[in-house]
């Protein structure tokens, strides 16, 4: 997931988002010439022909397409798109917390590792000619990187499904292989609309994500990876008439909430049902009340909203998973 703000946007999730653009490694090379990146015009964004030659990131700078031949990576949601489309030889670096916690991080195999995308000294000795990030509107910290002569390709915020998609376009589109993102945002799109097909018409457990992080409680609704992780694993998201993005619930919101079923990580159900009030919860009277996902699958805006859906559908109706 650049890594940025609150705890994979909650608590714990602000350090894993942060956390997402970093990696380390040291490795010392010199500097070579990068891409040729300047801002956009509204001329040139309504350009078909120059859409076709160049690509707009999400702070509006235009990339020139080329064949880039060293490609890094500077958050976990570059590094499964690399991993996933691009041909091994072009990634010459991931990120260090990829490589600690991803889903697929036997696949990172001997590359260099992005601990700080702050690290300008270290990005520049990689010889990069593009970097991947997933900025969050802090469009002074990629104009740094760009200002010391590096290509930087800012993917922008990491919000599940909303901006995975985008995002996939994008990487293809700079790998020179639109239709190989096409053809991979199909089966992806696909695949999540499958999970909770063996329901059919019947009614959904009614839900909520949350994590609790000492006496503060974090959740993740519509604006997020986890509603997408719970919508898709079948499950109705109790939180998305009332809050958006990742709200901090106080006991009273839960309470009001009530989930029958709160989908969290490991350890969290004792957390919870030891809060005073929160030990109310219908979630906390039921043995079923709680389905607890690794954070690292969890927690992952990207590709890997569809493993958590497979996870969260598999824990709900376990009398339904074709597994």
């Amino acid at each position: 997931m650049t890594v940025g703000r609150a705890a994979w946007f909650n608590a714990g999730a602000a350090a894993l988002a942060l956390a997402l653009s970093i990696g380390a490694a040291a490795w010392s090379a010199r500097r070579a010439a990068p891409a040729a990146a300047t801002p956009a015009t509204p001329a040139a964004s309504a350009a078909a022909a120059d859409a076709d030659a160049s690509i707009a990131d999400a702070g509006g700078f235009r990339i020139v397409v080329r064949p880039f031949r060293r490609i890094a990576s500077g958050s976990t949601v570059a590094d499964r798109l690399l991993l996933d489309l691009a041909e091994p030889e072009r990634i010459i670096a991931l990120t260090e917390f990829g490589a600690r916690h991803s889903t697929v991080r036997h696949r990172y195999g001997q590359r260099s590792l992005i601990r700080d995308v702050d690290d300008v000294e270290f990005l520049l000795g990689l010889k990069a000619d593009l970097i991947l990030v997933n900025n969050y509107g802090d469009r002074a910290r990629v104009a740094r990187l760009r200002d010391a002569g590096l290509a930087v390709f800012d993917l922008g915020e990491m919000r599940g499904l909303a901006t995975l998609l985008p995002n996939i376009r994008a990487v293809a589109a700079l790998l020179g292989d639109r239709a190989r993102g096409a053809d991979y945002e199909r089966a992806l799109v696909a695949r999540l609309s499958r999970v909770a097909a063996p329901l059919g018409a019947r009614p959904r457990r009614r839900a909520l994500y949350a994590s609790i992080y000492g006496t503060h409680v974090y959740g993740g609704t519509v604006g997020s990876n986890y509603h997408d992780v719970l919508v898709s694993g079948g499950l109705d998201d109790v939180a998305a008439a009332r809050f958006r993005n990742w709200p901090e619930y106080g006991a009273e919101d839960l309470l009001a909430l009530d989930p029958p079923l709160i989908v969290t990580k490991p350890g969290m159900r004792r957390a919870f049902c030891a809060q005073p009030g929160l030990d109310h919860l219908r979630a906390c009277a039921s043995p079923n009340g709680f389905i607890e996902i690794p954070g690292a699958l969890l927690d992952d805006p990207g590709p890997a909203i569809l493993e958590a859906a497979e996870a969260v559908f598999a824990a709900a109706y376990p009398h339904d998973d074709p597994h």
